[in-house]
């Protein structure tokens, strides 16, 4: 059996059979599962996969895990005398550092595969959903990147415990050169140097853990990797050979050594440039089904939309950003040829290499960072980069480009201390204005009170946002004399009313009379996310505002219920056409959080447009605030309705990313699965650990 491998069996041997590497194990499944639960908790409703997010759990607490394996390695051969007769046998030093190096790295990247391993068994009872949508294979990358780390902080390790006697003193040496020094430096650079949150932006080691688990695989990353892990070899080889010096030989034997290291780590420095240099990037797929599938209202758009359209993304190929807007863009396109609808144009310019079609860019007013988006050789619309982006995005803009339609106004009252959607605070509406610019709407205020106010034929429907003060008699004429179709010509009008409060500051009588009654909401013990919220998950399957969302969540944070008023007939049978039909569209339990009444488009009154009115429960639930949570179908529930009320039904969908996180998991099962992960399971290891090494140490 050779030099190495002897060695190899015995630093297993010794590392594994103590209860520091049981309580070191133990620590990291702890340590490495609680960042994970946090993680997940901050990325719910973001675009980041699994295993993005259990890569980047890991990759912090392994240097630590790595400093207390390889802590007593050499240290302890040392301490009790038997390097001296290690080195007295005719056995290479580099197979005996090999040997130690491959045992302390088995035993550490190990222990992230049993990491792995906890992680999915018990995600799979709390999130069944992502799990079933990942599999194995897309934590390879990541996987293979914790090898490649672990395999330096293993040999940084190695290398600590040679130069120190105590092996405390190795663990913080370790740990002082892995963890402490980088990423103090690193925040140094990011504070106190210009502009250095953008210039340095992460660091190096937790960038390339989500690179490589996002599917962004770096041949120049992995060969510094190696390069530094045989740089940190050869410095324990070394160490170790200095130790046979004696006499007075050994001093030009040391200034021998010393060179030798220096010019090893200049080697690497040079060598790892190099490879960064010349770095060949790999774009692995690792979305749930292998490839990024785009929603069903993102696929519908596509198929309904005909043309040719071309989009340009204006931005320089070194910026950070340069690669995941490749592989957006990529997947749009993929996803657009498959379905065979409107036909994409994908290119890149780069402000600095590009310089003729950058001139061209920027003599139109395209700022640096944007998409363009053109169609017959005519720039249409331009989105920042900046500002973000995401496929819903992308599909109202090419809906708006290549599916034209009569652009609509949206009015929403004022006076009453609404919610505003030029208001840019947590309370205001900004944000899903936007959204629905970008669906081809214009947003205008109205004050109802004010009778030079006209609610014109461009009106596609009529919000009102969450009022805190009363509507005067006259406001509720206008309104009723609105959705009667009084004021534009023979149409019904469609209104949306959102409100947080049972009082309705004068819209009861109004609802009452359209079939709607407000009441306390009486949920009794309901599933939350923070405690202060409602998970609502029962959709009315029937209707197409909320058919398309079957299997997602809306968040209320204020629920009002409703029940049909004595003026309405519940259900979509057929009857009079002055008829009001009330039904259902969301609810928790018995009561109802959210209802839409119609009236007409019955029997022989077909050709009448129907008026429609549709009541909320609530207001939060699409401000700015509310939306920041991307974990539900809050945006998208509200746009149905806007849509339906405005006569585009076809256009109704779930414009959910498919390839957003979205565990499901309410506010207890993520205390649960936090304190099972990161207590109940480490705890377990240490005593099933302790247990085998103290039965070990007894048979002895």
């Amino acid at each position: 059996m050779s030099p190495m491998r002897v060695t190899f069996n015995r630093t297993i041997g010794m590392v594994a059979k103590t209860f520091v590497s049981a309580l070191s194990i133990s620590l990291f499944l702890a340590g490495a599962a609680a960042l994970f639960a946090f993680n997940l908790d901050a990325g719910e409703g973001g675009f980041s996969s699994l295993a993005s997010l259990w890569t980047i759990s890991v990759s912090p607490v392994l240097p630590a895990l790595a400093a207390l394996l390889g802590m007593e390695v050499w240290s302890d051969e040392r301490k009790t005398g038997r390097l001296e007769m290690l080195l007295a046998s005719p056995v290479k030093e580099r197979s005996l550092v090999e040997g130690k190096f491959f045992g302390v790295w088995l035993l550490t990247f190990g222990s992230t595969v049993l990491f792995l391993v906890t992680t999915l068994v018990f995600l799979k009872s709390y999130a069944p959903g992502p799990v079933a949508a990942t599999s194995f294979t897309n934590f390879i990358p990541g996987l293979f990147l914790l090898a490649v780390q672990s395999a330096l902080w293993s040999a940084v390790a190695v290398a600590a415990s040679a130069l120190f006697r105590n092996s405390s003193g190795a663990a913080a040496m370790t740990l002082f050169i892995l963890v402490a020094l980088p990423r103090a430096l690193w925040l140094a650079l990011s504070y106190w140097a210009d502009n250095g949150r953008t210039r340095f932006a992460e660091l190096p080691m937790d960038a390339h853990a989500f690179d490589f688990a996002s599917g962004l695989v770096s041949v120049g990353t992995a060969l510094s990797y190696v390069l530094l892990t045989v740089l940190a070899l050869f410095i324990a080889s070394k160490t170790v050979a200095s130790f046979r010096f004696t006499g007075r030989t050994a001093r030009m034997l040391c200034v021998t050594t010393d060179l030798s290291l220096l010019l090893a780590v200049l080697f690497s420095v040079l060598a790892i440039g190099l490879v960064c240099r010349v770095d060949i990037n790999l774009d692995i797929p690792v979305a749930g089904s292998g490839e990024t599938a785009f929603s069903a209202h993102t696929r519908a758009i596509l198929e309904q939309a005909r043309g040719s359209i071309s989009i340009t993304a204006f931005l320089e190929r070194k910026d950070p950003r340069f690669r995941h807007v490749n592989h957006f863009l990529r997947s749009l396109k993929r996803n657009a040829d498959e379905i065979g609808g409107v036909h994409l144009e994908i290119k890149h310019v780069d402000p600095v290499l590009d310089i003729g079609e950058a001139t061209r860019l920027v003599r139109e007013g395209v700022a640096k960072s944007s998409f363009v988006f053109e169609k017959d050789n005519r720039i249409v619309q331009t989105l920042s980069i900046d500002d973000g982006y995401s496929e819903r995005i992308f599909a109202a803009m090419i809906g708006r480009i290549a599916v034209p339609f009569h652009r609509s106004c949206i009015y929403w009252t004022t006076g009453h201390a609404e919610a505003s959607f030029d208001d840019y605070e947590s309370e205001g509406m900004s944000d899903i204005a936007r959204e629905l610019s970008l669906n081809g709407y214009d947003n205008k205020k109205i004050n109802l009170a004010d009778a030079r106010s006209i609610i014109g034929k461009d009106c596609a429907l009529l919000v009102i946002a969450g009022p805190k003060k009363d509507f005067a008699e006259s406001e509720i004429e206008r309104l009723r004399a609105y959705l009667d179709g009084q004021t534009v010509g023979s149409e019904g009008g469609r209104v949306l009313v959102l409100t947080d409060s049972t009082d309705l500051r004068g819209l009861a009588n109004l609802l009452s009379v359209w079939g709607i009654r407000s009441e306390r909401a009486d949920l009794g013990d309901v599933p939350t996310m923070s405690g202060s919220d409602v998970i609502v998950r029962d959709f009315s399957e029937s209707h197409p505002v909320t058919g398309p969302l079957q299997g997602q969540q809306v968040i209320f944070f204020n629920p009002v219920a409703f029940s049909p008023s004595s003026s309405a007939s519940v259900g979509d049978g057929s009857g009079p056409a002055d008829l009001k039909r009330y039904n259902s569209l969301l609810k928790v339990g018995d009561a109802c959080l959210s209802a839409v009444v119609e009236r007409g488009s019955s029997g022989s009154d077909l050709a009448i447009r129907p008026s429609r009115l549709i009541a909320v429960g609530d207001v939060g639930f699409v401000m700015n605030g509310g939306l920041r949570a991307n974990a539900n179908a809050n945006r998208d529930f509200f746009l149905n309705s806007v849509k339906y009320l405005s006569g585009r039904d076809a256009m109704a969908g779930s414009g959910i990313e498919t390839d957003r996180l979205v565990t499901g998991m309410d506010r207890s099962a993520r205390v649960s699965f936090a304190a099972v992960t990161a207590a109940l399971v480490p705890v377990s290891v240490f005593i099933l650990y302790a247990s085998f090494v103290f039965w070990r140490r007894r048979r002895r």
